[in-house]
């Protein structure tokens, strides 16, 4: 994920083998706030089918958070969209509610269990790490939840060590629904296939993530 347009501008010049970079308007960084553009976000969305990390938070102003994120969902056009709703949970899943979207994955998600109904019944999915709280995580349909590591800002309360390092949030999950890591990181894997499915992308997911999609899906 990318915090603001031009950090995104600079990360898309560099590629990497199985990297997908996410085109970011972070609600929280007045300067990223500052750079939106709806027409700069539409140039860019043609370069990637990944949005992120863009939202509502509780720092700044929430009318122009707001606004942005309309834009963000109205103007998306088939991609995997990575939603921060810090302090402002309620208003994001209202925005979800007025501006649907198919690719909405609601990162570390803290609302209650009518906020995630609501957002389950508008469609989206959720991705979580091994900061939340049992209660925040167990309130969440299985089938709709993806991992994160939200490294390196959290990392200390992740325990990631590295970027892809969910192995504490899969004990985590292992211990909260009675399976085994792998079966856990299998449904991951599975819930990523339909999601991807779901909003028409999977066919420009790297080709590794689209394998590990199709042995999970197979077994």
């Amino acid at each position: 994920m990318t915090r603001s347009l031009d950090e995104f501008d600079a990360a898309i010049e560099n590629p990497q083998a199985g990297l997908l970079w996410g085109i970011g308007t972070h609600p929280g960084v007045p300067a990223a706030l500052a750079q939106w553009s709806e027409q700069r976000f539409q140039d860019a969305v043609s370069r990637s089918i990944l949005i992120g990390e863009v939202g509502l938070d509780r720092r700044g102003d929430a009318t122009q958070q707001g606004e942005i994120l309309a834009a963000i969902l109205r103007a998306a056009p088939p991609a995997l969209i990575s939603v921060h709703s810090t302090g402002r949970t309620k208003q994001v899943v209202d925005l979800v509610e007025k501006h649907p979207h198919p690719g909405v994955i609601l990162h570390w998600f803290t609302g209650d269990r009518d906020d995630a109904a609501r957002a389950a019944d508008a469609g989206c999915f959720f991705s979580i790490n091994a900061a939340m709280s049992d209660e925040q995580m167990t309130v969440l349909p299985l089938d709709r939840v993806l991992p994160e590591t939200d490294f390196p800002s959290s990392r200390s309360r992740t325990q990631a060590r590295t970027p892809g390092d969910t192995a504490a949030l899969e004990r985590t999950v292992s211990r909260l629904t009675r399976q085994g890591a792998s079966d856990v990181r299998r449904g991951w894997y599975r819930n990523l296939g339909a999601l991807s499915t779901r909003v028409g992308v999977r066919q420009r997911l790297p080709a590794e993530l689209q394998e590990l999609i199709d042995r999970a899906e197979a077994r």
